[in-house]
């Protein structure tokens, strides 16, 4: 019961936050319509989310280790590369939201989308569970819960596998910019995959290699 009690007092300010947008969404629908909704729903969350990175920015502490990020944007790639290569060769349908332009998707879900989600539930969430005293269970509760919060079976488990991954990176480098990086990159490139392509495959699998090895490097 004590451990439930911490856990649920770690999700405070995600809930906070999901309710606020919740909110948000209904007015833009009742105010314009269904049919105009996406678009400007999108707009009124990514001014929310904008409102609250810079309101978050204040308190944060950037790790000021010598950190390289450019293999963190190629681990980012290979993840989303091999995941949605997979989803493809299963056939396995998803929605997407067709009717943004690609760069409005990118600027909304592949930019300002991650870096909301990671201070959300990589800075926020993780600091508030570390009260926990257990790294193991700390990447596996934010994974899961991180997971949870996507809105269908194919992007709840990529969530949760980028989950895993974020949290172990935020907590061995402390240093947010890392998993947002991941986060970005994986975004960016998805709204690039068209269909199932053997080569695309192959270059995800290599690019997964090369960056952890220069990560492993990096970190020796």
């Amino acid at each position: 019961m004590r451990y439930l009690k911490k856990l649920l007092l770690s999700l405070n300010e995600i809930f906070l936050v999901l309710i606020i947008q919740y909110i948000l969404l209904i007015g833009v629908i009742l105010l314009i319509g269904t049919d105009k909704s996406i678009i400007w729903g999108s707009i009124v969350l990514m001014i929310f989310e904008v409102m609250y990175i810079i309101s978050k920015s204040k308190s944060m502490q950037i790790s000021t280790h010598n950190i390289v990020y450019f293999p963190y944007l190629l681990l980012g790639i290979a993840l989303a590369i091999i995941y949605n290569m997979i989803i493809f060769k299963l056939g396995i349908k998803f929605d997407t939201i067709d009717k943004m332009p690609i760069a409005f998707n990118i600027l909304c879900s592949g930019i300002i989308g991650p870096v909301f989600e990671e201070i959300l539930f990589r800075y926020s969430l993780i600091n508030k569970l570390e009260k926990f005293n257990s790294k193991i269970m700390v990447i596996i509760l934010s994974s899961l819960i991180f997971g949870f919060f996507h809105n269908n079976i194919v992007t709840i488990v990529y969530a949760t596998i980028v989950g895993f991954v974020n949290s172990y990176l935020y907590l061995k480098n402390k240093d947010i910019i890392v998993p947002i990086m991941v986060h970005i990159s994986g975004n960016i490139i998805v709204n690039l995959l068209l269909g199932y392509n053997l080569w695309i495959f192959v270059l995800g699998i290599m690019l997964l290699v090369v960056s952890i090895l220069i990560i492993q490097r990096e970190n020796c």
